[in-house]
């Protein structure tokens, strides 16, 4: 990050409106190290129009493309695009041409793309198989093709996944594995990429022989130390070609679940209605992504998760097995809908947890049970969302409990009113109602903005005016934001000028996609499927980020202790947007650690034993800061980080991380996070857990020390089994 030298920036305001004119007025200063960007359409297609409050997805992300499309990281990320078709769409919106013309109006957009090529950067299985199928012998087969100087096919293990040991299971030998996050890497020794029951039971039952750990992961999505370790089993759930490359076109692809054709591990199956007409069991393969279980629910339009998360390329073995995702205060985590879960246990024999009190350990075992290949929830009877999306005052979205915590960068024209007080007053109601009784609740603030975005929904049974939400075109802005996102937080520029520059730039592109924009009312309605609802993001994934996230109690009110107090809601939403501030104007240079946004929504509790919401009765507030890659380089994240734990640890109640985002690299409440977990936050929790791991052992065979060989990690060696 490059502080400007043409001014001072000591006791700078960070309002919006002067960091945008500021950026106006000085943007091409680094014309001379960043010579191939547009720095007019930067200026009059980006800057001028968000100036004017004109927050128009179309001419902001145009202008994004048209300003960055000449420099040589856009070209690098564009030309790594396998669809020649999405690129020449992207083109042809960067040409002029209105998004509803390049899309069309078909319900997907790459009409001729059907499925990204499956062709591993370092994939020679073909050939083996060709070999194998001519009558050559394996062995020889793989010491002929798989020459030590392929250094990701040497010395493989040949396991089959078929009865008929026809199938060899995809291996690749010390393929270097990183998170999405970017903050773990290791080396397994062996990658696997099984697509049947039987193929993992070979896995695990060669790990067995071998003495190796295994670990699974789908698209990698956990910041914490989930994963697998240096020369043991990796299994991926998601091919890895596709799990290593940004962007993902997932989102944009044709085409519909067939039952008949996916492999065993990617079913999805109705069973038994458990209360007729409503409520309904589904198995799950634990490949199954968000997207294509989207994509069966909206087809069927009979049955539906009832919460999950925004977030469409992850697999729902991913979303189930931190336990920490659901929105709304009536509802539970995601593994609270968990009935039964099929795994492979540490002696490779395919076993079922379906107890009623053995499911709230088998539901969320991070992946300590053993290898999950099935999950069975508990779906609800398909609802539409009534969404009313609104972009409101940043005091008013979310009021804070007194009117001087809202900076003064931040203040609007009511705040000296006389009615300021009676303003703050009936927009708490209207907050408290919301987070009390709305369906889906969630709010986002990104850094700097005056205003919130506010996106709580209740459903209902009438589809009377249902519409696919979002439609085409918005998807595919969605999806081009995220990735440009991702290109320009890699463009040399973006990382030269100040943080929060980059802060505005980013809040300019994110709050241009959503709702409501140019031409629209100021409180649009859409109805739609409620996995559409659940899902009104795509393309998310296609931009890193850092991230942690806290897990807060809500404590009883002090007039009615039945009922939840939502001011410690407002508290830990304001404290940290004070602190954004705060820490900015510090020293000499406007400090920028938050450079993405602040996000909070309301839920419920949980049953499940190592949830971070169980024992909160009254509910859960479930609140994170996100940052660009670049304020971790720029050595600003971890100490803001740090003092917004401390904040929201200081409210008391028994405060637990999201056990997916980042943590273990933080203190709470003085501690060392493992300690404070361990001793603390689940000191309870832990011993319940490992004893009903235990239970289930005794009924099926293994032990919890046979348990902790096969599927620990350092991790979870010092957590559950110390």
């Amino acid at each position: 990050m490059a502080s400007l030298s043409t001014q001072s920036l000591s006791g700078h305001v960070l309002e919006r409106t002067h960091i945008l004119q500021e950026i106006l007025d000085h943007i091409q200063d680094y014309s001379k190290e960043s010579d191939k960007v547009d720095y007019d359409a930067l200026k009059d297609d980006v800057l001028k129009p968000v100036l004017a409050e004109e927050f128009d997805p179309e001419t902001q992300i145009r202008g994004f493309l048209r300003a960055f499309q000449h420099t040589l990281v856009y070209k690098a990320a564009f030309s790594k695009i396998e669809s020649k078709e999405l690129r020449n769409q992207i083109d042809s919106f960067i040409q002029g041409k209105p998004v509803g013309n390049v899309v069309g109006d078909k319900e997907f957009h790459l009409l001729s793309h059907r499925s990204p090529p499956v062709h591993h950067h370092f994939s020679l299985l073909r050939e083996l198989k060709n070999l194998v199928i001519c009558g050559l012998e394996l062995k020889a087969a793989i010491k002929d093709i798989f020459h030590p100087k392929h250094k990701h096919v040497k010395d493989l293990p040949i396991l089959f996944e078929d009865a008929s040991d026809s199938k060899v299971i995809e291996c690749y030998s010390e393929v270097p594995f990183e998170n999405w996050g970017l903050t773990v890497q290791n080396s397994p020794k062996y990658t696997f990429l099984p697509t049947t029951v039987k193929g993992v039971q070979r896995i695990v039952q060669f790990a067995l022989q071998n003495n190796y750990r295994v670990r699974c992961a789908g698209y990698r999505h956990s910041w914490s130390s989930v994963f697998s370790q240096d020369n043991e089993i990796f299994i991926s759930f998601v091919n890895l070609h596709t799990v290593t490359t940004l962007p993902d076109p997932m989102s944009l692809i044709p085409g519909e679940y067939n039952a008949a054709t996916v492999p065993d591990l990617k079913t999805i199956e109705l069973k038994e209605e458990t209360l007729p007409g409503k409520k309904r069991l589904c198995r799950v393969g634990a490949a199954v992504t968000n997207e294509e279980f989207r994509r069966w629910a909206v087809a069927g339009k009979a049955w539906s998760l009832p919460a999950d998360v925004i977030l469409v390329e992850v697999t729902i073995s991913g979303v189930n097995g931190p336990i920490c995702h659901g929105a709304g205060i009536s509802h539970k985590t995601l593994s609270d809908y968990v009935r039964r879960i099929e795994y492979i246990d540490c002696n490779g024999k395919l076993q079922t947890v379906e107890n009623t009190k053995l499911i709230q350990a088998a539901a969320g075992a991070f992946g300590l049970l053993g290898v999950v290949t099935h999950i069975t929830f508990e779906l609800d009877a398909m609802t539409y969302a009534v969404m009313k999306p609104l972009k409101e005052d940043v005091g008013l979205g979310v009021p804070p409990i007194s009117k001087e915590d809202i900076p003064s960068a931040l203040r609007s024209e009511w705040y000296n009113a006389p009615y300021a007080d009676e303003l703050i007053s009936k927009a708490t109601a209207e907050f408290e109602r919301r987070a009390e009784n709305d369906y889906y609740s969630e709010w986002f603030w990104f850094t700097y903005q005056r205003k919130v975005w506010t996106n709580t929904f209740n459903t209902t049974t009438d589809p009377t005016g249902a519409i696919n939400y979002p439609d085409p075109g918005n998807v595919f802005l969605q999806w081009v934001q995220g990735w440009l996102g991702g290109v320009i937080t890699e463009e040399p520029l973006f990382n030269a000028i100040p943080g929060y520059w980059q802060a505005q730039l980013i809040a300019s592109l994110g709050m241009a996609a959503l709702p409501p924009t140019l031409g629209e009312s100021k409180t649009p309605t859409y109805k739609t499927l409620l996995p559409d609802a659940l899902h009104f993001r795509r393309g998310v994934q296609n931009m890193r980020v850092r991230d942690i996230e806290l897990q807060i109690p809500l404590p009883p009110r002090k007039d009615d202790p039945s009922k939840p107090d939502f001011s410690i809601v407002q508290r830990a939403w304001w404290d940290v947007i004070k602190l954004v501030y705060e820490d900015a104007e510090t020293g000499n240079d406007p400090s920028s650690a938050m450079r993405l946004a602040l996000e909070m929504r309301i839920m419920g509790s949980s049953d499940v034993m190592m949830a971070p919401q169980k024992g909160n009765d009254l509910g859960t507030l479930s609140i994170e800061v996100l940052t660009l890659p670049d304020a971790v380089a720029d050595d600003e994240w971890h100490s803001f980080a740090q003092k917004v734990i401390d904040l929201w640890m200081s409210y008391g109640g028994n405060v637990r991380p999201h056990w997916a985002k980042e943590w273990e690299k933080f203190t709470f409440n003085g501690q060392e996070a493992r300690k404070y977990l361990k001793e603390v936050a689940y000191k309870n929790q832990i011993p319940e857990f490992r004893e009903a791991l235990e239970e289930i052992g005794k009924q099926q065979g293994w032990t919890l020390e046979q348990l902790k060989n096969r599927y620990s990690n350092e991790l979870w060696d010092k957590m559950v089994f110390e």
